[in-house]
């Protein structure tokens, strides 16, 4: 079998024969031809994007106007043959950082481009790390293979908040510019703002020179939080809520429930309420508090369709102890303070959860000690903890697109590999 089509822009022909290709290869090829197809109509994702907007679905906004003009230059570029200068989109949560990155992805030859959330990616890191122990350069070792594989690094949610990792993408992304990989990220944080505070930041700060020479830096403005236009009532968030209702509501949109005192995650048992093969509950501090990581929220929000937290607390500003920064395992601090809440530990888990069901559209039904705006009062972790109130309210309106027991998922899911 042979199929023939024309480059756009080269305007050469070209032949492929396909008999008794591999699905892969066969699955590669389609993926190039509809991103071929797709620009001999030039300014596809900026037509897409404006009829959205004359639909009525979309709101005209002059900072995703100009984000959308740089992502489709980075399409222009690819489809030509040439490798576009890497982008960098931040702005406030909810001014459709993910929506723009949707439409980009959706455009992209997907055997030469991955879309990772940041946690994945950096499990992805760790885990190559893992299969490269002994090995003189592994870092550069990992990014010639990934250059190989992807010209396109689409990265959702790009921020810092530990120092092995700060290490770790110091040392990758300056190896995966220099083998020609293109980064296309969305952040809340300027580079400039990116691992704030953190330990041995100095440590840090050529890795945000390194991003602001290799990406376009474009700021979404402080505009609306589209996440937040809709919402008139929190049909899953019950303020002071008890475990009953919250059963109720669940069983309401997910079918009756049985009592089931624990779960095996990540080979580790953890004590829940009541599950079916939809749903799952857990009081919060079971499921936020302890030897909880990432990965336990991955396995659990790729399994159900929902999960329940009862007695979601305020993370009001409880000092712990002052912690003034000094030489602590070979690293430099900061010379400031920070107030650390005795809660924060659980808040950070709980914005992985949040994360994690958003990315995995994995509804989140909750009670809780008081208002979504009012949830975290402490300072520490005030800035991420926008992005997870947010969602939360996005999260709202997720009952209108359910049917029977299974939450419909809002966008097309995204491979990983």
């Amino acid at each position: 079998m042979v199929i023939l089509w024309q480059r756009p822009i080269v305007g050469s022909y070209t032949a492929l024969c396909i008999n008794g290709c591999s699905l892969a290869t066969l699955a590669g090829f389609l993926s190039r031809l509809f991103f071929i197809l797709a620009f001999r109509d030039n300014n596809a994702m900026q037509k897409i994007y404006h009829q959205r907007i004359q639909s009525g679905s979309l709101q005209s906004d002059k900072h995703q106007h100009s984000a959308v003009n740089a992502l489709q230059q980075r399409l222009d570029s690819l489809a030509r043959g040439n490798q576009p200068q890497s982008l960098y989109l931040f702005g406030p949560v909810g001014r459709g950082k993910t929506l723009l990155m949707d439409l980009f992805y959706q455009y992209l030859p997907k055997d030469k481009a991955i879309r990772l959330h940041y946690h994945h990616f950096m499990a992805k890191i760790h885990t190559a790390l893992n299969q490269r122990q002994g090995e003189a350069d592994p870092m550069e070792a990992i990014a010639s293979s990934w250059a190989q594989q992807y010209s396109v690094i689409c990265l959702d949610e790009f921020f810092v908040e530990d120092i092995g990792d700060a290490m770790i993408l110091a040392r990758l992304w300056e190896a995966l510019f220099n083998n020609g990989v293109t980064l296309v990220t969305t952040s809340n944080a300027p580079p400039k703002e990116l691992y704030k505070g953190g330990l041995a930041r100095h440590r840090f700060e050529p890795t945000i020179d390194l991003l602001n020479k290799e990406c376009e830096c474009l700021d979404l403005g402080l505009g609306i939080d589209y996440r937040r236009l809709k919402n008139t009532d929190l049909p899953f968030y019950l303020k002071q809520g008890t475990q009953k209702q919250l059963r109720s509501v669940a069983e309401k949109q997910f079918g009756e429930t049985l009592r089931c005192s624990s779960v095996s995650v990540m080979n580790r048992s953890i004590h829940s309420l009541w599950r079916n093969n939809n749903v799952i509950g857990f009081e919060f501090m079971a499921l936020c508090s302890g030897p909880r990581s990432q990965r336990d929220y991955m396995e659990l929000a790729a399994q159900y369709s929902a999960i329940a937290v009862h007695g979601v607390p305020t993370f009001s500003y409880l000092p712990d102890k002052d912690l003034v920064h000094g030489v602590e395992e070979t690293y430099q601090r900061e010379h400031q303070t920070n107030s650390v809440s005795k809660l924060d530990n659980e808040a950070r888990r709980f914005i992985a959860l949040v994360d994690e069901c958003y990315d995995n559209k994995c509804l989140l039904i909750l009670t809780a000690e008081t208002d979504i705006d009012k949830l975290y009062q402490a300072k520490q972790l005030e800035f991420p903890f926008r992005r997870c109130v947010s969602r939360l309210f996005e999260m709202q309106q997720w009952g209108n697109s359910m049917k029977g027991n299974t939450l419909v998922k809002r966008r097309q899911s995204v491979p990983e590999s």
